[in-house]
């Protein structure tokens, strides 16, 4: 997918980020209003729509009018087997559950199996009480529950006066889990707090769990690194502000897209993105996370990966109060050691961040109805440097300005903000220019002279030089200041209240960023600063009722929006101006003009609906639980941004006589008038589940269930949904473009059986458990896969035109302008849809295929090649085989060692690829990008921990992972050439290592309350006292990757593929794995790239690779976060309680500011054999950041 072609010069950026496709002529039809309305019925309506508050506001005023108001809404639980000293169990025992924080009771009785279970729990300590005529009370204190987790506590009654009690503490040792074979961490409230996390995000912490591989690391400017060659929106780079915060981890070997993200028990996921979260919540807002990668209950589905699930803070009967603030530097930060082969500068993180906020929550009747209230604001100003990159000098600008004073270049270049940020001019080089046509001089590069006249194409294949050599700087090699600035705002409110058997519970996350920066894709020119101001919110309502000692129903509602509006958001923007671009140099592609892209200027509104309603029921000795869960989709995005076109240009000297060799651009093709880029996209999903939780015996408990998944295919509300059909398969020379009512089949056999175990030998006094488990999941493919389709005819085209030339250079036929259908145009204003319409692009349909007719009326036949998006009716729905078992021992002194193994297998797994390379293809399509279900991956490790729980201040945890992801592709949830296939046409080829594999994986992370005067209670201890050190240690060996070479290929389809692997392996490359290695020229490949391999020789007749994917290994990771803490008390202020304190902590990112490089990503330098800087490292990774925060709390 998205590979350039051989056959003729390529259409730059051929498969972008997500929709980086082509621009429009001329004005579209007002934006239509409805893409800021929550549709819900399908019916349309000439009705101005209320705005989404309006429509959540009045959902919940009739939720709260028909009941009370809100408490639990929680998925936890304590449970087990009463029995008495002679191991009988014991019915009819009434067993108390007392929230130690709230003073909350849940009273059960338990079945003639002696078995108990209160659902339904909120994470804390409890107290657990048993009575029984004849028995001795039996009393449980300080019972540690872990969020959406059921723990055991078996009861053993003594002989006696019912008045006496036995009262132990659960603290005494660590609390096995006894009651699932689940492969599951918990992150606490107090690691939220003390464990180093960039941004506040406490996402970042998510790497810690058991099962899941990231490492956190920070690109040069600060910017959270994505797993190796995977897309999407990216991590934490704006904080918790991140739009769609894609984390960048992998849960027992899976893609980033499998993973699944839900706060209080509901979704929060991006409906463009799969992996990315819509809300992160504040530090102050969570009580605890969560994060299950091997989840043996039916009632998890939708995703494979990472099962996320936040539980929010909720109120107390205490008043608890917060406020912070955290202050970001880049004076403090240090400098990364390593600026890339081209010898750029050492780079530091420039954010200069201010966050600040606080919480407040209490009651408001005592025992009954709480609240809490947190909220974090940002401030951000600050300046990046780009990477080393060629731009236009002053000199040239005002060479076209002079000698085409008329021209639509030279009006361009005379735009406000047009001049590219220039920071610091490097060294330019000559490399890979003929010496006729390229000098280094003064200032820059002289690359040649104007020539010819406005409107005359420059020969540039035989000499690039133009008018010749004439001593003036052309381009220059720079760094460019990348200036950006945020301001962001989240609320988070949350009320909890009990009445009787019913308990209601309602919250809300309100999340505004104002961002603006310079785009670093069109050389960092004011021009291209883009304004981003989205809202993303999250809305909850739960009802609880115990309907009986033994049956509890949880039914839970809410919404999920994304929206922002790029066009008023940015209604000072120059989008009259189209992107322009110089291509067929050897140094890339300069770029002006704001950047182009569907998505920008682009007005968002996403919304997800959701409802679920599960009932607990205990019988016998089994803890019974169904469920449904019904989510609808709506993504009614309106991406007009492509009605701008784009240009590129052979040469300087083709863009100063304004004859683009391409251009891009999106039209109505029945009109030639920009295309309307307004869709109502409809996905959605249901669930069904059973589950039951069978105690077998006390010490042994069985968990098997069965789930049901349907996720319904794309559909658009207005019936504008086209896909292409192919006659018979593989055939796409007589494929036809048709309306269709879905993009594929409803597929509706999806199930997913789940099976899962933990026993306790009772011999080894619960000190041993043994765990394990196997279930089916299902994936939900992203809609990014499928939402492209926006782009087809008959409503849409993208054009893509190529190619303008002088006349006959590419053949007979061939010319300026690419015949007339090129039109170099600005528009009449500042909007994107002031293009005047291209007569050429309004020639209507083919009705013989569904294409866009070449000639008015097609008449005579023939069609303009445009792309397709679409999807084979058959598409089936990914799925995944997990498998794990392991065993975890108690140790003396609060430690728990733990050793297991982990497994999975993925099939029906999807990547895009471009049917011309498989298929032979007819004239009116191309390319044609199919998400095919053919990728299989699979991931077995080995995993070992060993835990300290928290006792006289000490707390760690080191968790050490030896293991093997294999797949044919690694990312295909997107449409993006980052994780392009090199041989396509034969997947087998394709089998190795995934990106992301890292064969060794440690951990280290902990927090030590320092002894020094740390138990004194008087005014020495406030002031000397209240030391602390936490820190998270992240190591793995290095990324797998592939070397490759710019030799096209022919496809069986005919279309050039390219980069391609090497065809032979002529030498033995060095085995180095330290930095060094990737760092010095040649890296591991002395003499360069030709030395070691060759590249196919014969466009025609390719040869096969002579080398697997990721074959080699890249450089390894060590990062090490620091945070030193001192706290003063406050208990003797009025007012302020006991546990009143002022904490100042340091955070310490890559505390001893070691160097880690840059992974070896895909089709770049560091892995282009026939390029100067193959086998070394592009850039280094962040330096040192230092970061100081003072929070209060009282």
């Amino acid at each position: 997918m998205g590979l350039r072609t051989a056959s003729r010069p390529h259409r730059p950026d051929a498969c972008p980020p997500v929709p980086r496709h082509q621009p429009g002529h001329s004005p579209l039809p007002p934006i239509n209003k409805e893409t800021d309305m929550l549709i819900i019925s399908r019916k349309t309506t000439r009705q101005r729509p209320r705005s989404f508050l309006y429509w959540a506001l009045c959902t919940l005023a009739v939720a709260f009018s028909s009941i009370p108001t809100a408490s639990a809404q929680f998925k936890a639980g304590i449970g087990g087997t009463v029995t008495d000293s002679s191991g009988a169990a014991v019915s009819g025992v009434t067993v108390t559950v007392t929230n130690q924080e709230t003073g909350k009771s849940q009273q059960v009785t338990t079945s003639d199996a002696g078995f108990y279970r209160v659902s339904g729990l909120a994470p804390g300590r409890y107290t657990v009480t048993a009575t029984f005529s004849g028995f001795k009370e039996q009393t449980v204190k300080d019972i540690q529950v872990n969020a959406e987790e059921v723990q055991g506590v078996n009861l053993t009654l003594q002989p006696g006066d019912v008045k006496e009690t036995i009262t132990v503490s659960a603290e005494a040792a660590p609390q096995l889990q006894a009651e699932n074979g689940n492969v599951s961490a918990n992150i606490t409230d107090q690691q939220i707090h003390a464990l180093p996390q960039n941004g506040r995000d406490p996402y970042e912490l998510l790497r810690l769990a058991e099962g899941v591989f990231g490492d956190g690391a920070r690109s040069g400017n600060g910017n959270a690194t994505n797993l190796p060659n995977t897309g999407g929106p990216g991590g934490s780079n704006t904080s918790i502000f991140q739009t769609e915060n894609m984390v960048p981890i992998s849960a027992a070997g899976q893609r980033v897209a499998d993973n699944n993200f839900l706060i209080d028990g509901v979704s929060v996921n991006s409906l463009g993105f799969g992996g990315a979260a819509v809300v992160t919540p504040n530090q102050e807002s969570v009580k605890e996370i969560k994060v299950s990668t091997n989840a043996y209950d039916a009632q998890y589905g939708r995703n494979s990966g990472a099962q996320v699930e936040v539980v929010s803070q909720n109120g107390t009967n205490v008043y608890h109060d917060s406020v912070f603030f955290k202050y970001d530097e880049p004076g403090l930060n240090a400098f990364n050691k390593y600026g890339g082969p081209s010898g750029a500068a050492d780079q530091r993180v420039e954010n200069a961040f201010r966050n600040f906020g606080g919480s407040v929550g209490g009651p408001v009747l005592k025992d009954k109805l709480f609240f809490f209230l947190s909220y974090e604001g940002l401030h951000n100003s600050s300046q990046a440097l780009s990477a080393p990159t060629y731009v236009e000098t002053p000199q040239y600008r005002q060479a076209v300005i002079a000698a085409r004073p008329n021209g639509n270049t030279a009006k361009i270049f005379q735009t406000p903000g047009i001049e590219p940020r220039v920071l610091q001019a490097l060294t330019p080089s000559c490399a890979g220019f003929a010496p006729a046509n390229c000098q280094v001089v003064n200032g820059g590069l002289d690359l040649g002279s104007i020539t010819g006249a406005e409107g005359q194409y420059v020969d540039f294949v035989h000499d690039s030089s133009g008018g010749g050599l004439d001593g003036k700087p052309d381009a220059e090699l720079v760094t460019l200041a990348l200036p950006n600035e945020q301001v962001g705002n989240q609320y988070n409110a949350r009320v909890d209240f009990q009445h009787g058997v019913d308990s209601f519970f309602f919250s809300s996350y309100i999340t505004k960023l104002n961002s603006v920066g310079a785009d670093t894709p069109v050389d960092a020119r004011p021009i291209g600063d883009t304004h981003f101001k989205p809202l993303n919110t999250a809305f909850t309502v739960e009802w609880n009722r115990t309907l009986s000692p033994t049956l509890l129903n949880q039914a839970r509602f809410n919404t999920t929006r994304f929206s922002e509006n790029g066009v008023t958001d940015n209604a000072g923007a120059n989008y009259g101006i189209p992107e322009i671009q110089v291509e067929s140099y050897p140094f890339g592609q300069p770029r002006g003009g704001a950047e182009r892209q569907e998505t920008s200027p682009g007005i968002f509104a996403q919304n997800t609906i959701e409802g679920r309603d599960t009932v607990n029921k205990v019988i016998s000795s089994h803890a019974v639980k169904a469920g449904i869960e019904i989510r609808k989709e709506q993504d009614n995005n309106n991406l007009l941004g492509g009605a701008r076109p784009l240009y590129s240009f052979s040469g300087f000297w083709n863009l100063a006589n304004d004859t683009p060799i391409y251009e891009a651009i999106n039209t109505d093709p029945r009109t030639g008038a920009p295309g309307n880029a307004q869709k109502y996209f409809r996905t959605g999903d249901w669930g069904v589940f059973g589950q039951d939780d069978w105690k077998v015996r006390p010490n042994f408990t069985l968990n098997y269930g069965l789930r049901w998944e349907y996720f319904s295919p794309l559909t658009e509300h207005q019936n504008q949904l086209s896909n292409i059909i192919f006659p018979s398969p593989g055939d796409l020379e007589h494929t036809k473009v048709q309306v269709v009512p879905q993009l594929y089949n409803k597929d509706w056999t999806n199930f997913a059986p789940r099976l899962g175990f933990a026993y306790s030998p009772a011999r080894l006094s619960n000190k041993l458990v043994v765990r394990g488990g196997f279930g089916v999941f299902y994936n939900k493919i992203p809609d990014a896969v499928f939402t492209n389709t926006r782009g087809n005819p008959p409503f849409f085209a993208r054009n893509g035109l190529c190619c303008g030339v002088t006349p006959g250079l590419f053949g007979p036929g061939t010319g300026p302008f690419a015949g007339g259908t090129i039109q170099y145009v600005l528009g009449s204003s500042n909007s994107p849809t002031s293009y005047p319409v291209n007569p050429a692009l309004a020639y209507g349909i083919d009705p013989t295929n569904g294409g866009i007719c070449l000639h008015a009326g097609c008449n005579p036949s023939g069609d303009t090649q445009v792309e397709i998006w679409g999807a084979s009716p058959n598409m089936e729905v990914p799925y995944v085989s997990e498998y794990s078992f392991g065993v975890e021992y108690s140790l003396p002194t609060h430690w728990v060692a733990a050793v297991g193994y982990e497994g999975s297998a993925a099939h029906r797994v999807t990547r895009i690829v471009n049917q011309n390379f498989l298929y032979t293809a007819g004239p009116a399509f191309a390319p044609v990008y199919f998400p095919m279900d053919d990728v299989n991956a699979n991931f077995n490790a080995l995993n070992m921990r060993l835990t300290h729980r928290f006792s006289r201040g000490f707390q760690t945890e080191i968790r050490y992972r030896w293991s093997k992801s294999i797949d044919e592709l690694s990312y295909g949830d997107s449409a993006c050439a980052c994780g392009n296939q090199t041989y396509p046409q034969v997947l087998k080829s394709e089998r190795g290592p995934s990106d992301f594999d890292a064969t060794h994986y440690l951990t280290w992370s902990g927090l030590w309350d320092l002894p020094i005067f740390r138990d004194r209670k008087d005014w020495l201890g406030k002031v000397a006292g209240g030391w602390q050190i936490s820190g998270i240690m992240t190591a793995h060996s290095g990324f797998p990757w592939t070397p490759v070479s710019g030799a096209c290929i022919e496809t069986p389809g005919g279309p050039g593929l390219c980069p391609t692997r090497p065809v032979a392996v002529i030498g033995t490359p060095l085995t180095g794995h330290e930095n060094d290695a990737f760092t010095r020229p040649g890296g591991d490949f002395p003499g360069g790239g030709s030395k070691y391999f060759v590249s196919n020789p014969d466009f025609a007749h390719p040869l096969p690779p002579a080398i697997g994917r990721n074959s080699f290994r890249g450089p390894r990771y060590w990062g090490n976060d620091l945070s030193l803490a001192k706290a003063f008390g406050l208990s003797d202020v009025k007012y302020l309680g006991e546990a009143a304190k002022v904490e100042v902590r340091a955070n310490f990112f890559n505390a001893f500011n070691q160097l880690n490089l840059q992974p070896f990503l895909f089709d770049t330098n560091a892995t282009h054999s026939d390029r100067g800087t193959f086998g070394q490292a592009d850039a280094g990774l962040a330096g040192r950041v230092i970061e100081f925060q003072a929070r209060l709390s009282f």
